[in-house]
């Protein structure tokens, strides 16, 4: 999974051993060391400071080809 800093200042990040500049995005792990399916520990990006980052853009208008769905003709 991928998180934004959208604050106005670096963010320290133990996990990844280093500060997160402003407007930076990182891969981050979902879940805590140690986690199992028994016990599953995610980890929480405080929605203040972090924004999580779609896999794929959003708002791009996939393309129409003859008979997809998204052909509307």
């Amino acid at each position: 999974m991928k998180v934004k800093n959208i604050t106005d200042g670096p963010r320290d990040v133990p996990l990844l051993g280093r500060a997160v500049e402003p407007g930076e995005i990182v891969e981050v792990p979902e879940f805590q060391p140690g986690h199992s399916e028994e016990n599953p520990l995610p980890i929480v990006w405080p929605e203040a400071t972090w924004e999580v980052v779609p896999d794929k853009p959003a708002g791009k208008a996939a393309k129409a080809t003859p008979g997809s769905a998204a052909d509307t003709g």
